[in-house]
C-alpha cells in the first residue's frame, strides 16, 4: 500500500513539476536579455488605474510624465530619452489602499517575434506594518528600440 502511495505521490510531483517547466518556458521566451535602465519610478505617482504600456515618442513621453507627475508642483523637467534609439516600458500598479506595494521591471528579453518585459508585482502581508495612506507604484525603463511587439509578464 505504501509503495502504490509513493508512486503516486511521485507522478503527480512529476507531472506538476513539468507542467511548472513548460508553463514558465512558453511565459519566457527563448532570447537574449536586453540592458535597460530606469528612467523613474516610485510609491505615489498620478496614475490610478492599472496599465502596462510602451511610449515610442517624445510627444508620447511629455503626456505620460505629466499624468505621472499629476500631483507633484511644479511638474519635475521631463527624464531626456532618445526614441531613435530607445523604447520605454512605463508599468502602473494602480491606486492601492495603502503602503507596501511595489512593481518593478526585472528583466526585457527579446525573442525572435516579441519582446518580453517581465514585471514583479509586491503587496503586503496581511500581517505586515504599513502606511496608512493611499499608493500608487510605477516604474519606467528604456531599452533598445525595437519594431517587434512587447508583451508584459507579471510574477507576485
Amino acid at each position: 500500500m505504501r509503495t502504490v502511495s509513493s508512486m503516486m505521490f511521485g507522478v503527480l510531483l512529476g507531472t506538476f513539476l513539468l507542467s511548472f517547466f513548460v508553463f514558465t518556458a512558453d511565459a519566457c521566451p527563448a532570447g537574449s536579455d536586453l540592458e535597460f535602465q530606469r528612467i523613474g519610478g516610485g510609491r505615489y505617482g498620478g496614475i490610478n488605474d492599472r496599465q502596462f504600456l510602451t511610449v515610442s515618442s517624445e510627444e508620447q513621453w511629455e503626456k505620460l510624465w505629466g499624468e505621472i507627475n499629476g500631483n507633484v508642483l511644479p511638474l519635475p523637467p521631463t527624464p531626456f530619452v532618445d526614441f531613435d534609439t530607445h523604447t520605454l516600458a512605463a508599468i502602473f500598479q494602480g491606486l492601492q489602499r495603502s503602503g507596501g506595494y511595489s512593481i518593478s521591471v526585472e528583466s526585457v528579453t527579446e525573442g525572435e517575434d516579441r519582446v518580453a518585459v517581465r514585471v514583479r508585482e509586491v503587496e503586503p502581508g496581511p500581517r505586515n506594518i504599513v502606511t496608512m495612506a493611499l499608493s500608487s507604484p510605477w516604474e519606467v525603463v528604456a531599452f533598445p528600440r525595437t519594431e517587434k511587439p512587447v508583451i508584459f509578464t507579471c510574477s507576485r
